[in-house]
């Protein structure tokens, strides 16, 4: 109801559990999913790992009750853009829907840095495919500073100090960075760029 008040907002489609989300954005292709975690049989973790790994496009934002540090955590390893409360207003709401589909990340800067750091820590030799490698080499020596710093939380606005970038230019670099990672939001083109090995 929140969301169906705006215009720029077009709602293709609700499910009742993890499975039903998952068949749905197979059928619908939404840009972005706000997924509840607690759920009875596929639960929105589960959800979510599976729906960016079969449709790496679609971001999700995870929708619950619980303040949980751990959860967000978990949610970021599954692939998800933002994490919000359910009691969250309908401007930020909106807000966040529109962030995470231009590649924005809602995660809190030192939780990304724990989940990175987690998964850096259980993280085996990388397996790289060879459209991987193509991925790597299409980034420049710039995309590739760009890119360790999303994976340590930073937002533009630090990119581009530490870089000495204008905060729209660092904006330009990362949306180049995702593109060319064939990943959704920042987030999943930092986790994607630490499992094939190029952030260490």
């Amino acid at each position: 109801m929140m969301l169906d008040t705006d215009e720029q907002v077009q709602i293709v489609g609700e499910a009742a559990d993890g499975l039903g989300g998952l068949n749905l954005v197979g059928e619908l292709r939404p840009n972005v999913v706000l997924m509840d975690i607690r759920m009875p049989g596929m639960d929105g973790l589960e959800a979510t790992s599976r729906i960016k790994s079969a449709y790496p496009a679609t971001a999700v934002i995870m929708m619950t009750s619980y303040d949980d540090d751990s959860l967000i955590i978990d949610a970021v390893r599954a692939g998800a853009a933002g994490y919000l409360l359910k009691d969250v207003s309908r401007d930020l709401l909106l807000h966040s829907v529109r962030a995470v589909t231009s590649g924005g990340c809602l995660i809190r800067a030192p939780l990304l840095r724990k989940a990175i750091n987690r998964l850096c820590s259980a993280q085996h030799p990388p397996l790289i495919t060879a459209q991987e490698s193509t991925y790597i080499e299409q980034l420049t020596q710039r995309e590739e500073e760009v890119l360790k710093r999303i994976a340590d939380g930073q937002t533009n606005k630090e990119i581009g100090d530490a870089l000495a970038l204008a905060e729209v230019t660092v904006k330009k670099h990362v949306q180049t960075v995702i593109a060319k990672l064939h990943a959704s939001d920042r987030t999943q083109a930092a986790t994607t760029a630490l499992r094939i090995g190029l952030i260490r």
